[in-house]
């Protein structure tokens, strides 16, 4: 029996669709959390949740609409994809009723709760798309079985990866939607399905033709050499009519589309261009669908295509149609040739030539080509290059992904484990990228959009990482800082291609395309398929910047490992509004968020925010009080309902802000313990418990946004339950949280930000050795920012220095 036949390809596709919505609203919303275990005190949810395979859930807090909702979580990533189980459960917090919400109820939430911060959702129109994408993505995976199609051999050729990127975009909410395509255009124009056609070729007038080509001979006249033998006896009498025009090559699909527009319909009416029809080789579409390829041409064809896929039509601006053909120069000049024998990690495949048609003076886009250099041509057309997006792609239908299966059969080659292979492997991809990328944009200038679907690997013997090719006109910039040093290469450059980028910019946008979206996506790929711990490969990943630092005078190696946020694009806040990123009206049709910075993990204090024990870590014994203290990091089967009463004691209620019933405090310690933001730790004096601190990290913590927080430092809020002045031992307990924290070399200072009106707690971390360094005013609260130093702390309680080198 095929076990691959017995799957319900329907719920595959929308569970792959489900997973990539939800990590898309993950990604780009605030008001979610982790959740763990089962609650005690809220009947209704746990209940549910004991049905779920998971005891880590994400809970999203949909309240300001009536209701939460939880999703069971397998994997949960560091770099931010993570792996769900379903159903996803959604609770009517009116009622406490809780049943099952499918792909389009989630969508339809998030839609109305997308509405209280923007104001031009549009969820019908995303809902079809969601529609598409699954529907597409059945046809594309019952293809794969009926057709025994493989994605995940140890050795491709290029074609053969390109097209098996059957799942599509990993963080898009609607990756496989085509819309424009029907069901017949799908199977045809799809490299999912390996769909072969030929060309539709028109004769035009060359005094509307635009064409350029960096090499020399242009295209259009050895296209006309190979075609012109090829027509039918009416197109030759045509053609030798009109000897001067040209042909033009065009996809099948948009030549149809633009055979329909007006303006193309008065120059067929005026004798200004005539449609020939399908003519030549077949081609077969790269993953980008419009880039097609053919094993015997020396040239790919990048079409505009007036389909929207994923939420944009693909249309080729004719600025970009110019930045193909002026890298394509300036790397055969001196420039050009040294930056190759710098960096010979990364080949270029660029788009020397472009064909434009216009028409009264206006480019028409559906007639712009960008025409690029085939490498996999002839007897290179077996190379074992492959596109990185599908390399990261997740097993299909309950097989390996390719990645893993890469990984493993090299590591039984080698004689290895698995994990040090997938460091090694992983090591060896940053080597050939991060070094020469950086290198190449502060030397040279030269930056590149270097997203996993514009980036191909090719393999070694041994199946590890050796070059890097980038492609996509598209994709090719400047840096204002390189522009005298690129102008006195190649004169007159960027004037039409507007390729030149501020410094300012630069930094926020090349960190989303060259880190999140390409780097951490391979962490992600390795993550997911258990073959390495993220956390090691964030840590590779941070060491390989940070040896840059000195050398970069960009300021993107500082912005990658040093800021709190980075700039990252919101695919599914741009579906739901409906912006078409082709619109060359719009000067930024994406829209961009702020999300965490994950190589700040490298600092991460396990010990602080995520302990691994519940036993005593640290205790002191103070003689002249003649008590001892110890900590151990809160349990909440056992401390739940002794830190609820503390925390409805009267002295507790003005600052905390934490009274009410059981069930509000147990959601927020269950959201709480699984974060990277903090941490609870019980205290004792003499064996009773007495207080409790809480450590937490600004990275991930609210304060982190009020001033220029970094990776190191940490705070911790202080409570003391105990309430006659002679057994409270207020400072005492607070110099052992100190003690605890600053015996970590992780931590750098420790940050406050208690309230303006907690003179107490002022007087106590005075006392300490904190210093103000300001006011703050946070939504809960104004407070004094505070900070306190290893080297203040000790000079203020000098015998904690000596405290510190006894442990």
């Amino acid at each position: 029996m095929n076990t691959l036949k017995s799957i319900n390809i329907q719920e595959y596709a929308e569970k792959i669709n489900y997973t990539a919505l939800i990590n898309c609203y993950m990604k780009e919303f605030t008001n979610w959390s982790r959740y763990l275990g089962i609650p005690k005190y809220d009947i209704a949810i746990a209940k549910n949740l004991r049905k779920t395979p998971t005891n880590l859930h994400i809970r999203i807090d949909f309240s300001s609409i009536g209701c939460d909702i939880y999703i069971p979580v397998t994997y949960f990533s560091e770099s931010g994809r993570h792996l769900f189980d379903f159903p996803v459960l959604r609770r009517i917090l009116e009622t406490d009723e809780v049943a099952e919400v499918d792909i389009y109820g989630f969508m339809a939430l998030t839609a109305e709760y997308a509405k209280n911060s923007y104001q031009n959702i549009d969820a019908s129109t995303v809902m079809e798309r969601l529609n598409n994408s699954i529907e597409n993505l059945s046809t594309y995976l019952e293809y794969l079985v009926e057709n025994n199609k493989s994605a995940n051999d140890l050795e491709m050729s290029f074609i053969e990866a390109e097209q098996s990127l059957i799942l599509g975009h990993i963080l898009h909410p609607v990756p496989k939607s085509k819309q424009g395509f029907n069901q017949q255009d799908l199977l045809v124009y799809s490299p999912e399905t390996s769909g072969k056609f030929q060309l539709f070729y028109f004769l035009i007038n060359p005094e509307n033709i635009v064409e350029k080509n960096a090499d020399g001979e242009l295209v259009s006249q050895r296209l006309g050499e190979k075609i012109y033998p090829l027509l039918n006896t009416e197109h030759k009498k045509l053609w030798d009519k009109f000897p001067d025009y040209q042909i033009v090559p065009m996809h099948p699909w948009e030549a149809e589309y633009l055979l329909a527009q007006e303006n193309v319909q008065i120059m067929q009416e005026q004798g200004i261009l005539f449609a020939l029809g399908h003519y030549g080789e077949h081609f077969t579409p790269t993953s980008s669908v419009r880039t097609v390829y053919s094993e015997t041409n020396k040239w790919m064809f990048k079409f505009s295509l007036h389909v929207k896929i994923t939420n944009s039509e693909r249309i080729n601006l004719y600025p970009e149609l110019h930045r193909g053909y002026d890298i394509s120069q300036l790397l055969k000049t001196d420039w050009g040739k040294n930056l190759q024998k710098d960096f010979p990690e990364i080949d270029f495949m660029v788009d020397p030539a472009f064909i434009a048609v216009k028409f009264n003076d206006k480019i028409i886009n559906g007639f712009n080509i960008s025409i690029r250099r085939n490498p996999f041509y002839g007897e290179n057309k077996n190379k074992n290059v492959t596109l990185l997006a599908a390399l990261c792609q997740d097993g299909i239908l309950g097989q390996p992904s390719r990645l893993q299966n890469i990984i493993v059969n090299t590591a039984r080659n080698l004689g290895l484990s698995v994990e040090q292979v997938a460091l090694d492997w992983f090591k060896q991809y940053l080597h050939i990228c991060v070094r020469p990328i950086v290198g190449i944009l502060n030397k040279y200038g030269l930056a590149c959009e270097f997203h996993q679907q514009n980036v191909m690997i090719e393999l070694d013997k041994n199946s590890f990482p050796a070059k890097i090719y980038f492609r996509d006109n598209q994709g090719f910039f400047f840096r204002e800082g390189r522009k005298e040093l690129v102008s006195n290469a190649l004169p007159g450059i960027a004037g039409e291609s507007q390729s030149i980028i501020d410094e300012e910019s630069l930094a926020p946008k090349y960190t989303y395309y060259l880190v999140t979206n390409n780097i951490l996506g391979v962490v992600n790929a390795l993550g997911c398929n258990q073959l390495a711990d993220e956390r090691k490969l964030i840590n590779l990943v941070y060491k390989a910047f940070k040896e840059l630092e000195n050398e970069d005078e960009t300021g993107l190696v500082s912005y990658i490992i040093n800021k709190r946020n980075w700039y990252t694009k919101g695919n599914l806040i741009t579906s739901l509004q409906n912006i078409n990123e082709a619109n060359e009206n719009l000067e930024y049709p994406a829209v961009f968020l702020d999300t965490p910075n994950p190589l700040n993990k490298y600092f991460f204090s396990n010990k602080l925010i995520k302990p691994e024990t519940k036993e005593t870590v640290y205790s002191r014994y103070f003689e002249e009080e003649n008590i001892n203290i110890s900590i151990r990091p809160f349990d909440i089967e056992k401390d739940f309902e002794m830190i609820h009463e503390w925390f409805n004691m009267e002295h507790a209620k003005p600052f905390w802000k934490m009274d009410g019933p059981k069930r509000d405090l147990e959601l927020w310690f269950r959201t709480i313990l699984p974060s990277d933001e903090q941490h609870s730790f019980i205290g004792y004096v003499n064996d009773v418990p007495q207080f409790s601190f809480e450590p937490y990290w600004p990275m991930r913590d609210i304060v982190g946004a009020y001033y220029e927080a970094l990776p190191t430092d940490y705070g911790t809020h202080f409570f003391v339950a105990e309430t006659q002045k002679d057994k409270k031992f207020s400072f005492q307990s607070f110099q052992v949280a100190l003690d605890y924290i600053f015996m970590l070399p992780e931590v750098g200072k420790c940050i406050g930000e208690a309230s303006v009106d907690a003179v107490p707690t002022d007087r106590i971390i005075t006392k300490l050795g904190y210093t103000r360094e300001g006011v703050i005013e946070m939504p809960h609260k104004t407070a004094y920012l505070t900070f306190c130093t290893r080297e203040g702390y000790w000079e203020k309680c000098p015998e904690s220095r000596l405290e510190a080198k006894s442990v």
